[in-house]
């Protein structure tokens, strides 16, 4: 059977709006370009005391927790902190604001986002609450679909800063094979054009990045469990992507970091199986993270797979992870 039902678990993205009221948008001139370091978030508290204290400690223990599937120990975001005595237009500016406020005249925790408003992509969230307490609360509930919001900035920031480079030729071939747009700027090259399968790459002088493209015949759900996408990828990997030494290719490490899988509805296309992990070689010593969407596509009766990877030695990976992802996440199917 092909039927796929949305995963229950994303629920809690639309709960948040649900929930939420919105702050209001600045309509008006052109809004600038927001600011902010990748994966950063500014938090604005009121006093030092939140920020040193439970409040601050919630906000790091989520957000600084380690990425998964990368060699060295990188957080999933980057944290700023300012009062709001100094939250002025400079900081107003940032592309992603977490907004602190205790209210004792509150009954209940309030949530309020916003985009763009003061810059543009951005994204504000504030959270008001009658105490530390109910503050804390409420982040915990929420705070996955936080983090969706912000990284969906995140991913808008780089794509406009790529998209004016973006390689036509490139482009072309991909919706001429696949049916589908993407953004693949200049630097790249097609390394590999076989009838189910796509190597588009970035060699630099110490780091190469690039992005997998392959299709197979989708005929049940249980395509895509763990271990099938697992072994449907070590088998593509085996066939198209040699590594330098005679023999080698790469493959999927499965021992100290298995693959982590997630199904998600927030992906371009609608449903996807999002996995995580390393990639490794057999006969030879080279690895890297990488990360995979995988999905049906109902036009052609194929399930596809977007695969972004990282070879950086004893380099941090989580910034080129996340510009090869957001690459991914440029995909555009044609109107039905």
């Amino acid at each position: 059977m092909k039927s796929l039902s949305k995963p229950l678990f994303v629920l809690m993205t639309l709960l948040l709006f649900a929930a939420s009221s919105c702050i209001d948008h600045n309509d008006g001139p052109k809004k600038d370009r927001s600011a902010g370091g990748t994966s950063e978030i500014l938090v604005v508290t009121q006093n030092e005391e939140q920020w040193s204290g439970m409040i601050g400690d919630s906000i790091r223990n989520f957000f600084l927790q380690a990425q998964y599937g990368l060699p060295q120990p990188e957080a999933i975001n980057k944290l700023a902190h300012v009062t709001v005595n100094g939250f002025n237009d400079m900081f107003k500016k940032h592309k992603c604001i977490l907004i602190v406020e205790i209210n004792p005249n509150l009954k209940e925790a309030v949530v309020e986002t916003g985009e763009d408003l003061w810059a543009a992509p951005q994204r504000v969230v504030k959270i008001v609450a009658p105490s530390r307490t109910a503050w804390c609360e409420t982040f915990n509930k929420q705070k996955e679909a936080y983090k969706v919001m912000y990284d969906k900035v995140e991913r808008a920031r780089i794509l406009s800063v790529l998209r004016p480079s973006n390689d036509v030729k490139i482009t072309q071939r991909i919706k001429e094979k696949m049916g589908f747009n993407m953004i693949i700027p200049s630097g790249f090259f097609i390394s590999k054009d076989e009838p189910d399968f796509m190597w588009i790459r970035k060699e630099l002088e110490k780091n190469s990045f690039g992005i997998f493209i392959y299709t197979t015949p989708y005929k049940d759900t249980i395509q895509l469990e763990r271990n099938n996408l697992i072994s449907l990828r070590d088998r593509m990997m085996q066939r198209y992507v040699p590594g330098p030494a005679e023999g080698s290719f790469m493959t999927t490490e499965k021992e100290f970091v298995p693959p982590m899988l997630n199904y998600i509805s927030t992906f371009p296309t609608g449903f996807a199986a999002e996995m995580r992990g390393m990639w490794c070689l057999v006969g030879d010593y080279m690895a890297g993270p990488f990360v995979s969407y995988t999905f049906p596509d109902n036009r052609t009766g194929n399930l596809v797979t977007l695969e972004g990877y990282v070879y950086y030695p004893n380099h941090d990976k989580r910034d080129d992870l996340l510009q090869v992802q957001s690459l991914i996440y440029s995909i555009k199917m044609p109107e039905e």
